[in-house]
């Protein structure tokens, strides 16, 4: 019997009709304003990348760019998301067979889900994790419109100290490796950048955060988010990425979007949202 891991945010973060959604994939991708405006920059050097995950509306232009760079014959994505709600184990794997959105099914790479936790003790299976978290499901309507045929592994974290970033960096890095041969593999983390606060300000915070992802280092990303309280919600997420590409040994990272919710849709206080590519 499969298990299936329902949409949780389909119809709210982006529509529930598929041909709708479609559509408005479309319009981030194509015509609106904030996305690449149908340019595709495609990188066969990368390795993977940050991206935002608000609905479709604010973020999901700024997503397109990163989207944009991707190459139809990658097979896999492993995808780092944020455990918002601090649902069940700090750092999970899904135990479903197939996510579903309204563009249809995923299959969850179950090998690579299983090599993975045998490196990690804190890594669990637990489904309370991923139940209601949007920012992993947000991402597959867009990567099930770019990719033929594709498997994912999706990781959903919450508070992890730097050493535990470290370790599951390097043991991604390893499944990435042992793996790769076999299949093209991208690694995405999931993350918005500061949350409820003025444009100016949003600006000037996230742009010290973004320093630390272009020059690739996970610790500084930590500790300056830490030290300047910067409301990044995928920290986490996106230090264990950087972990991971300094051990496969990445060499780039592009700047590719930044904006905030304000440049979607007028408010006083605003969420930051980028794209960034990392390449080897």
């Amino acid at each position: 019997m499969e298990r299936i891991r329902p949409p949780a945010v389909a119809g709210s973060f982006y529509p529930a009709e598929t041909e709708e959604l479609k559509k408005l994939l479309e319009e981030c991708f194509v015509s609106n304003p904030l996305g690449p405006r149908g340019m595709k920059s495609l990188s066969s050097s990368l390795l993977g990348g940050m991206v935002p995950h608000a609905g479709y509306l604010y973020s999901g232009p700024c997503a397109a760019h990163f989207y944009s760079t991707l190459e139809r014959d990658i097979r896999c994505i492993i995808l780092l998301g944020v455990n918002h709600r601090l649902r069940g184990a700090k750092a999970a794997l899904s135990p479903a067979d197939y996510w579903e959105t309204p563009l249809g099914k995923v299959r969850v790479d179950r090998e690579m889900s299983a090599l993975l936790k045998t490196q990690i003790d804190f890594l669990k299976v637990d489904e309370q994790s991923h139940l209601q978290e949007h920012s992993i499901e947000v991402q597959l309507p867009f990567l099930q419109s770019i990719l033929s045929e594709f498997t994912f592994l999706p990781v959903s974290l919450s508070h992890l100290t730097k050493e535990e970033c470290s370790q599951l960096g390097r043991a991604i890095a390893q499944l990435y490796e042992t793996n790769t041969a076999s299949k093209k593999i991208v690694l995405i983390a999931s993350s918005d950048l500061s949350h409820y606060l003025s444009p100016s300000e949003t600006e000037r915070l996230d742009r010290i955060a973004l320093e630390r992802v272009l020059e690739l280092d996970p610790v500084g990303l930590l500790k300056t988010v830490k030290e300047e309280d910067i409301s990044m919600c995928g920290v986490f997420p996106m230090t264990v990425f950087l972990f991971a590409a300094k051990a496969l040994g990445a060499t780039q990272a592009r700047l590719l979007k930044h904006c905030h919710s304000g440049d979607a849709v007028p408010m006083k206080e605003v969420v930051g949202y980028a794209s960034v590519a990392v390449e080897f």
